[in-house]
C-alpha cells in the first residue's frame, strides 16, 4: 500500500463511505492488543471504527462493553 496516495474507506456508521488518505488514518489508529481502533470526527459527526479483515467498519455502541464482559457467563435466575 502506497500511503501517500491510497485512500481508505470507512464502512457503516455515521461516517459511512468517507475516504481518507491511508497516511492520515495510520496516524490516528490506536492498537489495543490484537485489535485496532480509530475514532474520527468529521463535520461534527463522530464514529468509532475497528479494523476487521483489512476493512474499517463501524464499532457499534456497546461493542467494547460487550467484549469486556464476554468471558463472564450470564447469571441464571432462580
Amino acid at each position: 500500500m502506497d500511503n501517500t496516495t491510497d485512500l481508505v474507506t470507512l464502512y457503516a456508521g455515521p461516517l459511512d463511505g468517507l475516504t481518507i488518505p491511508a497516511a492520515d488514518l495510520a496516524a490516528l489508529v490506536r492498537d489495543h492488543g490484537t485489535e485496532r481502533f480509530l475514532f474520527l470526527t468529521r463535520f461534527r459527526v463522530s464514529g468509532l471504527y475497528q479494523e476487521v479483515d483489512g476493512r474499517w467498519v463501524y464499532a457499534a455502541p456497546g461493542l467494547l462493553r460487550a467484549r469486556d464482559h464476554s468471558s463472564n457467563p450470564p447469571e441464571e435466575t432462580p
